[in-house]
């Protein structure tokens, strides 16, 4: 367990920190107006950019640590639930916070990976705008 844990958050570190990098550039894309149509150069490189270089490589590194990291996350899940039931409340004498946060990292990318596809969705319908 504490492999994974190690694996989950070096990982969840390395998606955090280019999510803060990359951030501001990705939002300063999404609130691109779309311009007259002999205009649209600047704009459209701007979010391409951030789009293909950016949003998406992220969506698929968090995505992916979701992914990889779920099963894991299921069993810990299955396994508190079991014993919840078994022991009641005795169970907390049972509590790892190891798994606890192991759960927590999980979790957290995945709310992370939500907003990125999110984000994601958003600049390419404005890229297919800007294309058009």
């Amino acid at each position: 367990m504490s492999d994974e844990i190690s694996a989950a958050s070096l990982l969840m570190a390395v998606v955090a920190i280019l999510y803060g990098a990359w951030y501001q550039e990705i939002v300063d894309a999404a609130n691109t107006t779309v311009p007259a149509k002999h205009d649209k150069h600047k704009p459209l490189a701007a979010v391409e950019k951030a789009l293909f270089t950016r949003c998406l490589p992220l969506a698929f590194m968090a995505v992916m640590l979701v992914l990889v990291f779920s099963p894991t996350l299921v069993g810990i899940v299955g396994h508190a639930v079991s014993v919840l039931r078994e022991h009641g409340l005795a169970a907390y004498g049972a509590y790892s916070s190891v798994r606890t946060a192991f759960c927590v990292v999980v979790l957290v990318g995945g709310g992370i990976a939500g907003h990125v596809c999110w984000m994601a969705l958003g600049l390419a319908g404005l890229w297919r705008r800007l294309k058009a």
